[in-house]
């Protein structure tokens, strides 16, 4: 049986370590001023590297013929810890071996001398998968071990393992291998196992590896399996979501979407994860974005020559606003697709959150040829007491209108600052309620009109409420039209209009003097006109008569009756004379408090 190429290519002294180097430095020159501690803590992610420096630091420090801080690897030592068999160097996992009781056993064996070696070395992986008592059981072991005894751990969560353990080590981090040094090791074995290679190929390899050279090693012999590593075999190992593919996508995006979507298409289809496509497809953009702020950030990209020509190239076609808005659909739909939806779910969401086309048409202005804002008439405005806005709300309140540009491909825009600065100081000094709602909102300029694209739902459902979309429509109207944007959602807000404005102040009047109660006739709701009132003038009648017209006192009788109150005295005074507060015989019949009954 074959070895495999991660276990046959896994280095044996610190200069074999790729990409650890701040790491190798602080063992090798412990190991050189002979200042080696009793615990180390090793800490990074998968595949970069800790437990073959964690083998390597046990050989440098039990050989017997070191060059310099380097293992020899030839003596009894170094060949027994390489293969696994030293009695001095323990390798324990931490995930299978993480009960109370193993690390009991440890204990006791740690007092013992070691067999052939200077050093009794314990190798503690995964260690943060240990119990709660385990680590309490080692605490003390490991403050104070004996002085033949060394400690050495690793894990890939050091924020699992407890402080007070931490803090008896010395942390040491190991990073994750940058692509570059991948693409190396991986051009150093297919050169020395005779394997042919295409430099896209390994590129492909170094970025799908996340980081981990191990990684980067077992998929170079799976595609190696299949033949020659070329682009197409690393195409179909990793479902033909290769960085050629993702670009190919982009530049249909902005030519000819239809053709970038059925490629998207394709290479779901043939089986590619979906958070691996939309993780790819985050890195592109992003590089397209950093590249069109900054053109000599592309060197520091650790792309290919070819790579970088296209970044450099298709940069100049889009604008940073546009790819920023790119990564936040991306980003969006990343999260979508870690919470396990399906790939054509998430296909069709993607799309969506590109390109809208507007469901309702709006009409158009012909002048500036902005789009319409809604408006509500003053006589619409009937609300009842416990209805919610959206049933008191017009037809025109309730759809949500889409952006006015349907082949805009992006959803929204970075926010201005200064737009937003000028806009908050608006809303503070007219409506503190929307100031408080618009204060973490993304305010920016969509053409002619104000787009406000809000962080929170609450807020952007307590804007669109009648009176504070109305009103925040009224302190913009030198824009289009006020967009209220949520997600996916748009809402304009509409512009306030008195379709039946009141009339003249003299015809309200009029109408008002002649408008009769239904419910109380005017001859029966005045007291009986007195003797001496009759032989007055013609003036005095006629300004009498004004007096008997059914007033405000009336009304409020009537109101006072239909809630239940009983008025107990009813005082009319008529030509300056009072009649008596006490004379109830004067009071008219039909306002007398019996008549409830």
């Amino acid at each position: 049986m074959s070895v495999s190429l991660y276990r046959k290519y896994r280095p044996q002294n610190f200069a074999g370590i790729i990409g650890q180097s701040a790491a190798v430095s602080v063992l090798t020159n412990s190991i050189a001023k002979n200042r080696v501690g009793h615990a180390y803590l090793f800490s990074g992610s998968r595949g970069c590297g800790k437990t073959s420096a964690a083998r390597i630091f046990a050989k440098a420090l039990n050989c017997t013929d070191p060059q310099g801080f380097e293992p020899c690897g030839k003596c009894r030592n170094c060949l027994d810890i390489t293969a696994g068999e030293s009695m001095d160097v323990i390798e324990i996992d931490g995930a299978s071996n993480n009960g109370v009781d193993n690390i009991r056993g440890l204990k006791e064996n740690v007092t013992l001398a070691p067999f052939s070696s200077r050093y009794k070395i314990y190798i503690i992986d995964e260690v943060h998968m240990l119990s709660q008592g385990a680590f309490n059981a080692l605490l003390k072991t490991l403050e104070e071990p004996p002085d033949h005894v060394i400690f050495i751990m690793a894990t890939t969560e050091p924020h699992k393992v407890p402080v007070t353990i931490r803090s008896r080590c010395q942390h040491i981090p190991f990073h994750s291998i940058t692509p570059d040094d991948i693409f190396a090791r991986l051009e150093y074995v297919c050169q020395n196992e005779g394997i042919t290679f295409e430099a896209e190929a390994l590129r492909e390899i170094s970025r799908q590896a996340d980081g981990a050279l191990r990684d980067a090693l077992s998929l170079l012999e799976q595609v190696s399996a299949s033949g020659d590593v070329t682009l197409a075999n690393t195409e179909a190992v990793f479902g033909a979501g290769s960085r050629p593919a993702f670009e190919r996508f982009i530049t249909g995006l902005r030519e000819n979407p239809e053709e970038a979507y059925a490629g998207l298409r394709n290479i779901f289809s043939a089986g590619a994860s979906s958070v691996r496509v939309f993780e790819e497809l985050f890195s592109l953009v992003r590089d397209l974005w950093l590249v069109s702020k900054w053109k000599n950030i592309a060197d520091s990209l650790g792309v290919s020559e070819p790579e970088k020509k296209f970044l450099c190239d298709e940069s100049s076609k889009w604008k940073p606003g546009e790819l920023h808005c790119l990564l936040k659909s991306i980003l969006k739909i990343l999260t979508e697709a870690r919470m396990g939806m399906r790939s054509d779910i998430l296909l069709g969401m993607f799309m969506l959150s590109l390109e809208r086309e507007d469901p309702m048409p709006v009409p158009k202005r012909e002048a500036s040829g902005l789009t319409e804002r809604p408006k509500i008439a003053q006589s619409a405005r009937t609300e009842t007491p416990g209805n919610s806005p959206a049933e008191n709300a017009t037809p025109s309140q309730n759809s949500r209108a889409e952006s006015a540009t349907p082949s805009s491909l992006l959803p929204s825009q970075p926010g201005d600052p200064v737009l937003k600065e000028e806009v908050l100081s608006t809303a503070q000094e007219k409506n503190f309620t929307v100031y408080c709602a618009a204060f973490d909102a993304e305010i920016y300029a969509r053409g002619n009109d104000l787009v406000l694209e809000m962080k929170h739902r609450y807020c952007f459902e307590l804007l669109r409420l009648e009176r504070y979309a109305v009103e925040l429509a009224g302190m913009f109207k030198s824009y289009g039209n006020v967009v209220l944007r949520f997600g996916l959602s748009e809402y304009i807000c509409p512009e306030f209009v008195a379709l039946n404005p009141e009339p003249a102040q003299e015809t309200s009047r009029a109408k008002k003097s002649e408008t009769v109660p239904e419910e109380i006739p005017i001859a029966e709701s005045l007291p009986p006109v007195s003797e001496s009132t009759s032989q007055n003038s013609t003036e005095d009648s006629d300004s009498q008569s004004a007096k008997q017209t059914p007033s405000s006192f009336v009304d409020l009788l009537r109101k006072l009756r239909g809630v239940g109150l009983k008025p107990e005295v009813i005082s009319l005074r008529q030509n300056g004379s009072a009649e008596s507060e006490n004379d109830t015989e004067d009071t008219p019949d039909e306002l007398s408090p019996e008549d409830d009954d």
